[in-house]
């Protein structure tokens, strides 16, 4: 190589490099920056949705759903069309408006379903799920109570409580859907007399169902503490032992459905602490730590097993709600709504512990045992949950020991779209093959009775006869079993003449000896 032409090679690899140095690297992409698609392509509800929802988690899902709730109905209805062919009998209770119906359930309401999960810093996952009802909810949706509200009777529960529950439900909304749905598949005289059997169920005990439905509207709260240490043996006919509980049930709107029957009941000895009236066991029962007890203050019901742990919980002004863990956990997902579910870290311990409880236990129980605490997840911290009823939808947020996947792959399976699909595809096919199946049955029937004809015939010189001279005891044929509730004895039998009997389908099948 010359030395002109080795300085050629050295400038040009100079200006590679300087080239190289001077280029401008591609703008990168702002961090959270997501690409959507076209706005006329995209999804009306998608913005609606996601605002609620954390993106960027193990777990994304967005599903516009609106429309598909009568989607479903056309296609029931056309399962119900199916079936009403090959059983008009069954077909006629079957041919609904299925669109109507899906309405009046509420189940139209919902337009849109976002899902996210995401995991924590210290554990566990944030979970939330979003129904997304621009218009309201109707029809059982609407059991579901109003607009959110502050948790107020935390302070009920004790500090260390190891399971604290509140949920608003309006019990009277959902029987006007149900009774809506009545009227509507077998009219008013249908819907008049639910009512009327609601109304009498429990009058021997002193109450109506029906009061107790439409008294049933505001919270629920359940609070169970379980000993740390005491345990208790149920006298079933397998003795079971389970660490000692203390359980109080409140309920707003039916205690004055359900004073007089407790009022009636002699077995219960009344007696009164401040505004309540108690009603308690006047024998004991032979569980020891079990004692029931029930109250009626004003509206609210309340149950107990164990008249100290009511009275403790009515009284308590600060417990639960003044748990610094509580507060943490309820913070992350919201001081306010309508359903709320705490659980500590101790309710799994303590049933993990069933298996100890009960070493004398048979084989079966004890693997049952096992597989529940096989289950059971391993927490330092709390789980919460809180549902809140919000002006354009339903939103649970949640701090669990586990993403939605689990439950998204159970959906998936077992949702009621999927189900309905796979029947409206399967239950036609069905039919066909019963149908094939019973006409096969119809067709051997007719040749029985063909033969036996004949045979009548022959020892009897008639040229005409009756399926009754035919079929019965002692006769030619003992008996004969309709397929499809086809009647043999409309069949005109003359001699050398064909068989032909009508399905109830209107089908007319035709025997030719």
């Amino acid at each position: 190589m010359t030395t002109q032409s080795a300085g050629c090679w050295a400038l040009a690899l100079l200006l590679a490099g300087a080239g190289c140095a001077k280029k401008t690297p591609p703008p990168a992409e702002a961090p959270g920056e997501v690409t959507l698609v076209p706005a006329a392509e995209r999804s009306r509800n998608f913005e609606a949705v996601s605002r609620h929802l954390e993106l960027g988690g193990t777990l994304y899902l967005y599903a516009d759903v609106d429309g598909d709730a009568f989607k479903l109905a056309d296609a029931l209805r056309a399962v119900a069309d199916n079936i009403g062919a090959a059983q008009p009998a069954a077909g006629a209770a079957l041919r609904q408006d299925y669109r109507k119906l899906f309405a009046d359930l509420g189940l139209a309401d919902v337009k849109a379903v976002g899902l996210s999960s995401v995991p924590a810093a210290d554990g566990g996952f944030r979970n939330r799920v979003f129904f997304y009802t621009p218009q309201g909810r109707h029809g059982l949706l609407a059991g579901l109570g109003g607009p959110a509200a502050p948790f107020v009777h935390a302070r009920m529960a004790p500090a260390d409580v190891d399971l604290y529950s509140e949920c608003e439900l309006d019990l009277p909304a959902v029987y006007a859907t149900i009774k809506t749905v009545v009227a509507r598949i077998g009219g008013d005289a249908a819907a008049n007399a639910l009512e009327a059997k609601l109304r009498e169920a429990g009058q021997p005990a002193g109450l109506s169902a029906l009061d107790v439905i439409r008294g049933f509207k505001g919270r629920t709260v359940m609070i169970l503490s379980l000993d740390p240490e005491k345990n208790l043996t149920l006298p079933t006919p397998q003795p079971i032992t389970v660490p000692a509980f203390s359980l109080v049930l409140r309920v707003d709107g039916i205690g004055p459905a359900l004073e007089g029957a407790l009022a009636r009941l002699p077995m219960f000895e009344k007696s009164s602490q401040g505004s309540m009236t108690l009603y308690t066991l006047k024998q004991p029962l032979p569980i020891g730590g079990l004692q029931p007890a029930f109250a009626v203050d004003g509206s609210t019901f309340f149950a107990a097993t164990q008249r100290d742990y009511l009275a403790a919980c009515v009284q308590r002004q600060a417990g639960l709600d003044q748990n610094p863990d509580f507060q943490r956990a309820l913070a992350a997902v919201g001081p306010e709504g309508n359903g709320l579910t705490y659980v500590s870290p101790r309710l799994f311990a303590r049933l993990r512990q069933l298996s100890e409880m009960n070493p004398e236990g048979p084989a079966e129980m004890k693997r049952v045992f096992k597989m529940i605490s096989e289950q059971l997840p391993r927490m330092n911290q709390p789980l919460i949950t809180v549902r809140q009823n919000l002006a354009d939808g339903i939103l649970v947020r949640s701090h669990w020991n586990r993403s939605l996947k689990q439950d998204l792959a159970m959906v998936a399976m077992y949702n009621p779209v999927s189900i309905g699909m796979v029947a409206a595809m399967a239950i036609p096919a069905f039919q066909k093959v019963r149908q094939a199946s019973q006409e096969k049955t119809v067709r051997n029937n007719l040749r029985q009775l063909a033969s036996a004809a004949d045979q009548y015939y022959m020892e009897s010189g008639a040229t005409a006869t009756t399926y009754d001279q035919l079929v019965g005891p002692g006769k030619l044929i003992p008996s004969l079993v309709p397929a499809a509730g086809e009647d043999y004895r409309r069949i005109e039998f003359k001699a050398g003449e064909p068989l032909r009997v009508r399905l109830p389908n209107g089908q007319v099948i035709k025997y030719e000896p």
